[in-house]
């Protein structure tokens, strides 16, 4: 290597040396001597220098790639430790969205707690603790945050409404009296005492005028059944606080069911705007069945004696006799035998024919009027059917709006539309029974006055014969 380096500074200073104007060679190589050395001493000054620094050089260069393996171990570390730290802070944010969703559970489990003691509770209790029981409620709701303070305060609110609710559990356990009101049977509110004795309430009011049992009216609030006339001295027991008081052992289902007994005013008006239309027709089917059975009744026949003299005159010839005598008659028979008399002699077909049209003109008049006491009875189950699906239709509507949470709801609503179809029957079942009676009764009518035609054509003939 050193060889190749001094050959090359020699034949660089020989070339350089190179005389342009034709000097000697020894004073070119005794230049280039002299540059040589100068060369060489300069390159052993710098191998020098070098040698000196790379040493030090080296030394920096390892404390350097030392100082960057340890930065390399440190930034592991470092990194280690941050990814420990990320780990860590998403444990514990799933920590807290969990005591976050504990303490809501928590909070929805106390908000149904005293929901369900206000919905539990008996009308006469909610004058105790509906409105505490409320503002509970509300101020639990009104807090806003999220943080553990806000949580805590709702926390300690529902807590107070349980304790709430557990005061009122035992005051339950043997019984409960308080001072209330309650809505008397006349609809005046009457301030009295309270007797909660398991599913049953007592009330007397403070005169002492009336007492009974309490059952939630449509107001919400407590009325009063009387029973004061038929257990004596249940007031002064109630008030007094001793004495015997009547007991339901159906746990209130056989007062509930009276209750709901309504007047028959109030069960028509239940039935809606079609109960209406099918009233109106049983009235007037009524009416024109009443006025058809007078008719019916009114309907001049032919006595059975005077018919045996008319005919006992035609046999013996005295047809003069037998018309005034027809002539004396009254209603339709009348006119049914003078139209015979007369066309005496002019044979079987005009006598025949007489009757016949005496006999067609009287058919109207007894039929009239039948027909709409059927179509009375064949109207009102349809009307009482249209009734009942109006009903159920809105009765749905109002579950799709509502939802199906009040089983009671939707079935006092399909009773309700059923009332129609319940009158739609009791209209048409005596409707249809009176059509039937009108119409055998008219046919029976009308049958007599033929057979009497009938005779009176025969007793006619067999005079003619004689």
């Amino acid at each position: 290597m050193k060889k190749t380096i001094y050959t090359s500074l020699l034949a660089t200073s020989l070339f350089t040396a190179l005389p342009l104007n034709g000097q000697s060679f020894n004073q070119v190589n005794s230049g280039a001597q002299e540059k040589l050395e100068s060369a060489l001493e300069e390159l052993a000054a710098k191998q020098e220098a070098v040698a000196k620094e790379k040493i030090p050089m080296a030394q920096k260069l390892n404390r350097l790639e030392s100082e960057v393996g340890n930065l390399r171990s440190e930034l592991r570390r470092l990194e280690r430790l941050r990814d420990s730290r990320d780990l860590n802070l998403s444990a514990l944010e799933n920590e807290i969205e969990a005591r976050r969703d504990e303490i809501d559970y928590a909070k929805n489990l106390l908000v149904e707690f005293i929901n369900n003691q206000t919905a539990s509770s008996d009308a006469s209790e909610r004058q105790l603790y509906e409105g505490a029981f409320l503002e509970i409620l509300n101020s639990t709701s009104t807090i806003e945050g999220d943080d553990e303070q806000a949580a805590s305060e709702a926390i300690e609110q529902l807590v107070g409404g349980v304790e709430l609710g557990l005061e009122r559990l035992n005051t339950l356990v043997g019984g409960h009296t308080f001072e209330g009101n309650a809505v008397l049977p006349d609809g005046n509110f009457e301030t009295g005492k309270f007797v909660l004795f398991g599913p049953v309430t007592y009330f007397a009011s403070s005169s002492g005028s009336m007492a009974g049992l309490t059952v939630q009216g449509d107001s919400g609030e407590p009325t009063l059944i009387e029973l004061s006339r038929s257990f004596g001295g249940m007031s002064e027991s109630i008030l007094v606080g001793g004495g015997t008081l009547p007991l339901d052992p159906t746990l209130g289902k056989a007062l509930a069911l009276e209750t709901t007994k309504d007047t028959l005013v109030e069960h028509i008006q239940k039935g809606g705007f079609w109960i209406y239309p099918i009233l109106s027709i049983a009235v007037i089917s009524l009416i024109i069945a009443i006025f058809k059975l007078f008719e019916l009744s009114n309907i001049k026949r032919i006595p059975k004696d005077k018919f045996v003299t008319i005919l006992t005159s035609i046999q013996e010839g005295k047809h003069e006799a037998a018309l005034k005598e027809a002539r004396s008659l009254s209603g339709d028979g009348q006119e049914l035998v003078t139209k015979a008399i007369q066309n005496i002699g002019h044979g079987r077909d005009l006598i025949e024919q007489s009757m016949e049209e005496v006999l067609m003109k009287m058919q109207p008049k007894v039929e009239r009027l039948i027909s709409i006491v059927w179509i009375t009875a064949a109207t009102a189950p349809l009307l009482g059917l249209l009734g009942t699906v109006t009903g159920i239709i809105t009765t749905f509507k109002l579950l799709t709006i509502f939802g199906s949470g009040d089983p009671k709801a939707l079935g006092g609503g399909i009773s309700e539309a059923l009332i129609t179809t319940e009158f739609g029957l009791i209209v048409a079942i005596p409707s249809l029974i009176l059509h039937a009676f009108l119409h055998r009764k008219a046919k029976a009518i009308e049958n007599e006055f033929e057979g009497d035609a009938m005779t009176l054509l025969n007793g006619i003939l067999r005079a003619e014969k004689k």
